[in-house]
């Protein structure tokens, strides 16, 4: 299949004069943007990759954090920007009309941080004030109140139908006005929610993950790359994710993988959004927004181009970011000869006497500089303030427009001390002591580069921090509320975290470009009806006709129903694909099934000459062919991989149970040790599933059998041997987990395969917390 091509710069938009709060582009040729400087523009195309400013929306008396655009009409031809602000206003705009407002929606009592449309073109609005408000004909309609803390996150999917997120980790689904579900997942502030079609829609949050959902509450999984706050999520026309955060990265995500990184220059990209044409635009913390695109002909000037790759590659990283870095114990830049091991790795490397900051490009194959790490605490390195130096400095907002302070802090010192010395210094309010020594206490502690243990302001970035201007200020950390946590605490207090194993529900592979899918089999038909030797496999109008029909319940399959016959139908030219098209050309088919085995028992019931449904499937997708002694070709571990997830998939229904428990032995065997070192990431991520899946079935199997329980313990252990992708071994260790948990046997054989010690030395090597947190509750 044909490698999708990266994104590149297209166009730099330069106005604002603080930090991009949201940003949104209706059409190819719009951008609209909003910002902390209290405004609100929008954004011409004048060419191929260059904007022009057009218009200037004024109103606001504070941030503006959030955007919607509503379509045209009639009355408004061109459409109306829709802003939402920490004045508690929400004001609508007509786009060709900047002069004043034509509505301001009052109602909410704190902070507008969310904003959606319902198809009808209902506002939806969320507030740090706990409550959702739906807003028809300009005026509050009815209020949704159902969380404990903010709410960061609408989406409006139907006029009906909406989703909220919220600071209390959860998130809400409201049917015509009642709370009807409780959604929970996610382990800190839930921060945006985008619509994901075919699927459900996608959450990210202040726990540094995605999660994709369907529409009746299933989390069905959880993506794990970015390394702090993820602040924004859109989806784009091909269906891959896109998401932006406090690592001052924008991710794209197809396919459950993180596909590509783009660093900015700046602490924080603050939201990300879709254009329709494909393109990325992103806002950061500087002030700046830019587009990034696949399209050649909207690729920036090359002068361009390098300008911005120098700007990543100077950008300081301050190293309290990074923890206690000791210089001395970093590789050299011989380190830079090594590949990485995923798309958007981070390693410090020692030059001279710099520290630089290195990230991996899958696409370019090459590492690439992000920049240098100043300051760094623990290299016996300190700053200099006012002649005396300091372990950290930190920055201190005060107010619009006031430039921040520096406060200086020694870890020697009496945190008190060093807080009281600064208001005095700088004449504030007596009424600020605790809150900065609360914020020296918790900032003084250090930070990893993989963690969201730094304090980060909701509105201003990294490391810094704005004081409270209530003349209560002084009792703010006991009666305040926080929108990051909860009511009466401070940020740095964490909940213990859930146990994660046993799994107890089984993992499906649900997202796909099903438009795509049908796509592809129409052109390979094409290609078929052309050969006089393959006119006789190709499809027929009428089975072309019957795949149409799938692909549209595929795409809905919540509001339509389908009949028995109507499934038969289908499994019938999915499996004449399968079988009879060229093993190059089968994987649109594979894929059609793995869908269509989600919502019918139909594959499941299959028997013929070719025996069930294991056998059509091991057999035709070339796992029963798998090469032992070699790495397969690319169309092998395409067929193999589209299997795997149909296995896994066949979990997800009785009858698909029924037969996968009789056949558990033959399909070990053909998932033998061989795969670890001869498949792609994906192949080896769906092979691990169904390990994963056979141990959540052995919880509930009354047939529970210890020699299959042995050899998937057999084959994680060849894993965790050579495995280097995080997402496989995570997998693979719920696995070993579910399966001990429940069974003296499994615990019995990992004596046998000396499990313990692999997992040890394993967690020296890996940082990550899940699998840390995983490999814990296995061992201890």
């Amino acid at each position: 299949m044909k490698q999708t091509s990266p994104f590149q710069l297209s166009s730099i938009l330069s106005g604002h004069d603080s930090d991009i709060k949201a940003v949104r582009g209706p059409n190819e040729d719009l951008v609209i943007s909003a910002s902390r400087d209290k405004t609100v523009r929008s954004w011409f195309r004048i060419g191929a990759n260059s904007f022009t400013e057009s218009k200037l929306y004024l109103g606001h008396t504070s941030f503006v954090n959030s955007l919607v655009f509503l379509n045209p009409t009639a009355e408004y031809t061109k459409g109306l920007v829709v802003s939402g602000s920490s004045d508690k206003t929400i004001n609508v705009f007509d786009l060709e009309n900047a002069q004043n407002p034509i509505y301001s929606l009052i109602g909410h009592s704190d902070n507008v941080c969310a904003l959606d449309v319902t198809p009808s073109g209902y506002i939806v609005s969320g507030s740090w004030d706990k409550t959702t408000k739906i807003w028809k004909n300009w005026q509050e309609a009815c209020t949704l109140e159902g969380h404990s803390h903010a709410v960061w996150a609408v989406l409006a999917v139907d006029d009906d139908l909406i989703f909220t997120g919220s600071a209390d980790k959860t998130i809400i689904k409201w049917q015509n006005e009642k709370r009807v579900q409780t959604l929970s997942g996610h382990t800190d502030c839930v921060r945006a929610l985008a619509l994901l079609p075919d699927i459900g829609f996608v959450s990210c949050g202040n726990d540094s993950t995605l999660r994709i959902w369907t529409l009746d509450g299933e989390c069905i999984q959880e993506l794990n790359e970015h390394t702090s706050f993820v602040y924004s999520i859109d989806v784009l026309p091909t269906g891959e994710i896109i998401s932006s955060g406090e690592d001052r990265s924008v991710r794209v995500w197809k396919d459950g993988e993180c596909i590509q990184t783009i660093l900015h220059p700046a602490t924080s990209v603050w939201c990300v959004s879709a254009m329709p044409n494909g393109d990325i635009i992103s806002g950061a913390s500087d002030g700046v927004i830019r587009i990034f695109t696949r399209a050649e002909e909207r690729i920036a000037e090359q002068p361009v181009l390098k300008d911005f790759d120098e700007q990543v590659s100077n950008h300081a990283i301050p190293a309290n970011q990074l923890g206690d870095l000791k210089k001395d114990e970093l590789p050299g830049s011989e380190a830079l000869l090594q590949p990485g091991k995923k798309e958007g790795q981070v390693i410090m490397v020692r030059v001279h006497e710099k520290v630089e900051a290195h990230q991996w490009s899958q696409a370019d194959q090459v590492w690439h500089k992000v920049g240098d790490v100043v300051d760094a605490v623990g290299q016996g390195r300190k700053q200099l303030y006012n002649g005396k130096e300091y372990d950290y400095l930190f920055d201190v907002d005060v107010g619009d427009g006031v430039p921040p302070l520096k406060l200086p802090y020694n870890v020697s010192d009496n945190p008190y001390k060093a807080a009281q010395e600064f208001i005095l210094a700088n004449e504030l309010p007596q009424s600020y002591l605790d809150q900065i020594v609360n914020f020296i206490t918790k900032n003084a502690q250090g930070a990893s580069l993989s963690t969201s243990s730094q304090y980060v302001d909701p509105f201003t970035g990294s490391s810094r921090y704005t004081p409270s201007a209530s003349s209560n200020a002084q009792n703010t950390f006991t009666t305040s509320i926080d929108p990051w946590t909860r009511p009466g605490t401070s940020s740095n207090t964490h909940p213990e975290k859930p146990k994660i194993i046993p799994q107890k529900t089984y993992l499906t592979f649900r997202q796909a470009n099903v438009e795509g899918i049908l796509k592809k089999i129409g052109q390979i038909n094409e290609v078929l009806l052309m050969n006089k030797e393959t006119q006789n496999i190709a499809l027929t109008a009428n089975e072309l006709s019957t795949l149409k029909k799938l692909g549209q319940f595929l795409q809905n399959p919540l509001t339509k129903t389908r009949s028995l016959s109507d499934h038969q139908s289908e499994f019938d030219i999915i499996r004449k694909i399968i079988t009879q098209w060229p093993f190059n050309n089968r994987f649109p088919g594979i894929d059609l099934l793995r869908l269509q085995i989600l919502y019918t028992p139909i594959p499941a019931k299959h028997v013929d000459n070719d025996g069930s449904i294991i056998n059509l499937i091991t057999k035709f997708a070339g796992i029963t062919t798998w090469p032992k002694d070699r790495a397969p070709d690319k169309d092998q571990d395409t067929n193999a991989m589209l299997g795997l997830r149909a296995l896994s998939n066949l979990f997800s229904i009785k009858e698909g149970r029924d037969i996968l428990g009789h056949e558990v032995s033959k399909i070990l065997e053909l998932l033998s040790s061989t795969w670890d070192k001869n498949s792609n990431k994906n192949t080896r991520v769906a092979r691990t599933t169904v390990f994963l899946n056979f141990a959540v079935l052995c919880q509930t199997s009354s047939n529970e059998n210890e020699d299959n329980i042995l050899q998937i313990i057999a084959i994680l252990a060849e894993l965790f041997k050579s495995e280097i992708d995080s997402e496989v071994i995570y997998r693979a260790l719920i696995t070993l987990g579910t399966l001990v948990n429940q069974n003296q046997a499994a615990k019995d054989a990992t004596l046998v395969f000396d499990i313990k010690n692999i997992l040890k030395i394993m967690s020296t090597k890996v940082k990550e917390d899940r699998i840390n947190q995983a490999i814990n509750e296995i061992i201890f």
